[in-house]
């Protein structure tokens, strides 16, 4: 039986599926990197510890943002994108510009 789930880091909403049969269980996350089969005992350390993990993976595959760009909106441009953040998962609307733009 396959389970998606997803969890929020961040700002972002990241899915993981999880395929269990009798003692082990496939764990398949993009955001973390992960696509293994692991006991089904060590399925709850490594879901604790998998925003520990997709943070991770962001920051070595991230430069550090140190550009700023600027542009102007109406304020009903300024509320469609909020929306659009909001419904997307995301808290910041910085974030979710940048990963539009940079398609990630």
């Amino acid at each position: 039986m396959v389970m998606k789930h997803y969890i929020i880091v961040g700002n972002r909403k990241y899915e993981y599926m999880l395929e269990t049969s009798r003692n082990r269980t496939n764990l398949v996350c993009e955001g973390a990197g992960i696509e293994q089969k692991y006991s089904n005992e060590e399925i709850p350390a490594i879901l604790a510890n998998l925003p520990n993990i997709i943070i991770s993976l962001a920051e070595q595959s991230a430069g550090v943002q140190s550009e700023a760009l600027r542009f102007r909106v109406t304020p009903a441009e300024k509320e469609y994108i909020m929306q659009a953040a909001i419904e997307a998962g995301y808290n910041n609307m910085s974030a979710y510009l940048r990963d539009k733009v940079l398609d990630t």
